[in-house]
């Protein structure tokens, strides 16, 4: 049932974000185009105008990110979604992960745009040579390079659905009160991020009183990069634990539709 969630959210949100992206990548081009041609003014334009759409991609991937969440499980068309005989979990993470999708679509798309307007001679196998030279002179070896990749990957993956869970319990602890629901999501994601900063200050200290920071500067670059991309994978997977928890509580005990 979850990927017929899925495939629905998908085909609701595509019809905002493909033409979006079409149209980016087309004056992306002709950009590039105009530039190669010396064309001074249209080139202007269009850069400017590819500048304008990609904030206008970016704010509108959050704008939806929040609006799909609020709109279809906290408001009217809640009604519908929570008649489906599908578990509170199916309908966050069908919302969760279409949102993780589309933002790295987003990511993907306006970095592909970029590249056509910064178009050069320079190519993917230069750029891999370049690479392997860095490896060489750090002594990186590629198994390390390989895992440095990986533990970015997912440390990004799961900032990202940290992320995005944070905003859905905001949105869903705005249950707990009748009025000005936008409001009360607002400050309660600065209230969040203010004892999310408040811990993070904490850790450091009882970090640098335990004595931690002089065994981390003990320790090797490679060792040093592992364990700071390690902490941020658990540290962030902690934050997306509690923040989905709170969401389906919310969603299962206080529901209270518009």
């Amino acid at each position: 049932m979850l990927g017929k969630l899925m495939k629905y959210e998908f085909k609701a949100t595509g019809r905002v974000f493909l033409p979006m992206f079409g149209a980016l990548l087309i004056v992306a081009a002709f950009s590039r185009l105009f530039v190669s041609l010396s064309f001074k003014v249209p080139s202007a334009i269009g850069i400017i105008v590819s500048v304008i759409m990609i904030i206008g991609i970016f704010v509108m991937t959050f704008l939806l990110t929040i609006q799909r969440f609020n709109k279809n499980l906290l408001g009217s068309e809640g009604y519908l979604m929570f008649t489906l005989p599908v578990s509170t979990d199916s309908l966050i993470f069908s919302k969760l992960l279409t949102a993780a999708v589309w933002n790295i679509a987003s990511v993907i798309i306006v970095f592909t745009a970029i590249s056509i307007m910064a178009m050069t001679g320079f190519s993917f196998r230069e750029m891999a040579e370049a690479i392997q030279r860095l490896l060489r002179s750090t002594d990186i070896t590629d198994l390390n390079f390989a895992l440095y990749v990986i533990e970015v990957t997912v440390s990004v993956l799961v900032s990202l659905l940290a992320g995005i869970l944070t905003l859905y319990a905001c949105m869903a602890l705005s249950l707990l009160v009748n009025k000005h629901r936008g409001l009360f999501a607002f400050g309660a994601f600065v209230v969040i991020n203010i004892l999310l900063q408040t811990a993070g200050s904490i850790l450091l200290v009882a970090g640098g009183v335990m004595n931690f920071e002089n065994i981390f500067l003990k320790m090797q670059l490679e060792q040093q990069i592992h364990m700071v991309a390690i902490l941020m994978i658990v540290l962030n997977f902690v934050i997306a634990g509690i923040f989905y928890v709170v969401t389906k509580l919310m969603l299962k005990y206080k529901l209270n539709l518009d």
